[in-house]
């Protein structure tokens, strides 16, 4: 899945609420200890002369490597439990009870080290301080908020649009010309690029939608998850608008205050926003390009391999049951519901954000100066209000739903994405933790130490983040564990080579953990997104795995080759492996395929 783990009951929760549970009890057994504590300078003081108060311990010179233990407690605990929710906490009190040895006597809480301080510290310090500016404790984060805000404000007019059928209808629109196997796979993949948006969207609109047209078209149904499962996630995580650029910014944001925080931000990132580094490193998410370029290649030869192949070839000699009577029926001139937000999302999020980096550049204004200086969160903010706005006035302008309905399908929006703004929180919390323990200066120091070469680290990040999200089946909270230590890894490690060559691995490396992170959810079969994908084309969850595996693998295959080690370590243009990439796969298509054979005469109806 590309944003929580599962929340559904099973003993892995109920694993997890006891040890959570356990820790609460041991903590309340702890509080009359904390007390006492409490009590004992006041009486010590009236009796001698107050000694000097020794320096607290840097984390670094405490704990050494150990300072990595509140990352590997949350990936082992989202591998071992296949939930990110429990990672993290735990995560949060590993680096909670790490750090409370490491302040001074007078920040902690009146008392010394113990459980219910550690408990009081992941609360009160990381989770409270997630949302809060960490230089002014208990004023709001405005760049954290306003990501929140405008995260919940699409995923508000993205529920809107579902229910008043515009997108069902914009999706029908694109299908029309689908007269061959060919163009029915064509229309498919560009109905993906379409709703780029969101991507749960994506998958339970585009697959009841076009089942039956592919069903007609002899089109399997393995095919038509592979399909959908390929313009999910990899989609939405290179949309410049949509339900995901809020969390991945905030994930890179939050590597850039580490830096910032330790004084270590290098020369190479100074100006540097999180949004920029964003757009920067869409061209190195090597994985979702590849994965997309697979699947047009793919419609277009009409050639497969492995158990797809076996899968349309039997599809050739049974047709799959005949689901049209049960088919979504929708008003095609409805596209426009659709279309209208969208477009104005995309709009004015545009102007807003050219007119904020026009009246604070400096002269001369240039495209790169505008861009630098302009207010991405704020801009998108607006552009979602715009667009929420829109789609509930024209949903109850046109009668296609009334106010409560509308209202209804917002909130609804609103609460399928709340879930993934809670890992967002808490991946928050834990990267303010880790930057607290000074993980960045200990496995700098250990990277260099062992002499590890700056222009591997994005092959090693994408490999990381592929292994993480494939076992926790959840993008979005490997992104949350990995990214702000990526960012942090890659401004250290960069800092030592030339400014441009230093700028282009740090966008290597941002684009590695998040092209990684897809890649392991697009294949893992725990992966909500792989579910979905499975249930709206109607196909066996692990026939949509086996067949679809391979093509993931094509594309992993192509990102560390053109991507990680010819452009990561060679230092090959990124044009240059994106090109080298994309001929590769058409040649893996074209030698490894074969083509579906139309065997018309052999077919049953």
């Amino acid at each position: 899945m590309p944003r929580a783990g599962r929340i559904v009951p099973s003993r892995r929760n109920a694993v997890a609420l006891a040890l959570l549970l356990s820790i609460l009890l041991i903590a309340s057994f702890d509080i009359h200890r904390s007390a006492a504590v409490q009590s004992e300078p006041a009486a010590a003081t009236t009796s001698a002369p107050a000694a000097p108060a020794a320096a607290a311990p840097l984390p670094e010179d405490r704990y050494g490597l150990w300072t990595l233990a509140p990352a590997l407690v949350a990936i082992g605990v989202a591998v071992a439990l296949r939930q990110v929710f429990p990672a993290l906490i735990l995560g949060i009190l590993t680096a909670s009870a790490m750090m409370m040895y490491c302040l001074p006597a007078e920040a902690r809480f009146g008392g010394e080290p113990s459980i219910i301080l550690a408990v009081r510290l992941a609360i009160e310090r990381y989770l409270l301080g997630a949302l809060t500016d960490p230089s002014h404790r208990g004023l709001v984060d405005v760049t954290r908020l306003q990501t929140v805000l405008f995260t919940l404000t699409i995923a508000g007019m993205v529920g809107i649009v579902h229910a008043n059928g515009g997108t069902a209808a914009f999706v029908r629109f694109i299908g029309r010309l689908a007269v061959s196997r060919r163009r029915g796979q064509l229309a498919t993949f560009f109905a993906g690029l379409a709703i780029f948006f969101d991507d749960y969207s994506n998958c339970m609109i585009i697959g009841p939608t076009m089942r039956p047209m592919l069903d007609r078209l002899r089109v399997s149904r393995e095919k038509l998850s592979f399909i959908l499962d390929a313009t999910a996630a990899p989609v939405a995580s290179l949309a410049l608008f949509g339900t995901w650029i809020g969390t991945e910014v905030g994930f890179i944001q939050a590597g850039l205050d580490q830096l910032a925080a330790d004084n270590a931000l290098p020369e190479f990132l100074r100006g540097v926003t999180a949004y920029q580094a964003f757009i920067y490193s869409l061209p190195y998410r090597f994985y979702a390009i590849f994965a997309l370029v697979l699947v047009f290649v793919i419609a277009v030869t009409n050639r497969d391999y492995g158990p797809m192949l076996r899968a349309e070839r039997r599809v050739q000699q049974r047709a799959e049951d005949d689901e049209s009577a049960s088919a979504v029926r929708v008003d095609a001139s409805r596209w426009w519901y659709a279309a209208a937000p969208v477009g104005s999302l995309v709009v004015a999020t545009t102007v807003i954000l050219v007119l904020t980096g026009w009246y604070a550049a400096p002269p001369p204004r240039t495209i790169a100066n505008i861009l630098t200086n302009a207010n991405a969160y704020l801009a998108i903010l607006y552009g979602a209000t715009i667009a929420v706005n829109l789609a509930f006035l024209i949903s109850v302008a046109t009668r296609t739903l009334r106010l409560g309905d509308a209202i209804e399908a917002m909130m609804t929006g609103v609460q399928r994405i709340l879930p993934a703004v809670i890992v967002l929180i808490f991946a928050w919390a834990l990267s303010d933790g880790m930057k607290d323990l000074h993980l960045g200066q200990v496995a700098v120091r250990e990277l260099r130490t062992h002499a590890f070469s700056p222009h591997l680290l994005p092959l090693l990040i994408f490999t990381s983040a592929g292994v993480v999200s494939f076992a926790t089946g959840t993008s979005w909270g490997t992104m949350g564990i990995l990214c702000p230590v990526a960012v942090l890894l890659a401004g250290h490690l960069a800092a030592d080579l030339p400014p441009d060559e230093a700028l282009t691995l740090f966008y290597a490396t941002v684009g590695s953990v998040l092209a990684g992170a897809v890649f392991g959810d697009h294949c893992s079969p725990i992966s909500d997104t792989t579910v979905l994908s499975a249930i709206a084309a109607q196909c066996p969850l692990e026939a949509h795995v086996w067949t679809q595996l391979p093509y993931a693998l094509t594309a992993a295959a192509m990102e560390i080759v053109a991507g990680d080690l010819l452009c990561g370590y060679l230092g090959l243009p990124v044009w240059i492996g994106l090109a080298i990439g994309a001929v590769a796969t058409l040649l893996v298509v074209w030698v490894l395929g074969r083509p579906v054979q139309l065997a018309t005469a052999a077919r049953s109806p």
